[in-house]
């Protein structure tokens, strides 16, 4: 069990939880060799909560979870993310999820190489 200095104590932090840099904390879980994440939530009590809702459910992802693979929700924005060589890469900001699929599923078919996205978006 790892613990940090949270709201004035030091707080026990369950596996699969991770702080950020920003104060919030990261629910992720390496299934083989990939390393899903299955959200972003404001207070560790917030994040121990989903983590106990995932375990119950068998970490099972569900259709939506893959539907919405590398695009995260932040304020009023989604944000197209993903890991390459070790370095999380930005692809993009949109204002609705439609878009944001869209152009990932882009980033896809290219194999998120930045010269081929360009191209196909021209």
């Amino acid at each position: 069990m790892k613990y940090i200095y949270y709201k004035g104590i030091f707080a026990e932090v369950p596996s699969y939880i991770y702080p950020n840099k920003k104060g919030r904390f990261e629910i992720r879980k390496r299934i083989g060799e990939v390393v899903l994440y299955w959200g972003t939530y404001a207070t560790l009590e917030e994040a121990k909560l989903w983590r106990a809702y995932y375990i119950g459910k068998n970490w099972d992802v569900n259709p939506s979870f893959k539907a919405n693979e590398y695009i995260r929700k932040q304020r009023d924005k989604f944000l197209i993310i993903k890991n390459l060589n070790g370095k999380q890469e930005y692809f993009g900001s949109f204002d609705d999820l439609e878009t944001a699929r869209r152009e990932r599923d882009i980033c896809r078919d290219c194999n998120w190489d930045y010269d081929l996205i360009v191209e196909m978006e021209v």
